[in-house]
């Protein structure tokens, strides 16, 4: 059975340049069953678009969000 409430730990980056209000940050939940094999499998949980244009204007946001292509699944996100 699944877990259904997977908790990853803090992903940070930063980016090379500032966003523009038209850019979009397309983040994607990958799941890699562990094994000693080297061509792990990969499975898409969902995927989120997000407008940063929110981010330009606001200067952060911190927000749930559904993730597309899953039936229960979503990701907190901060961006700053």
């Amino acid at each position: 059975m699944k877990n259904t409430d997977r908790r990853w730990k803090e992903v940070q980056f930063t980016a090379k340049e500032p966003p523009t209000e038209n850019d979009v940050l397309n983040v994607e939940v990958v799941d890699i069953t562990s094994s000693n094999n080297p061509l792990q499998q990969k499975e898409s949980l969902g995927y989120v678009n997000i407008h940063l244009g929110d981010v330009v204007s606001k200067k952060s946001i911190n927000e749930k969000y559904h993730l597309e292509n899953s039936k229960n699944g979503w990701i907190q996100i901060e961006l700053q």
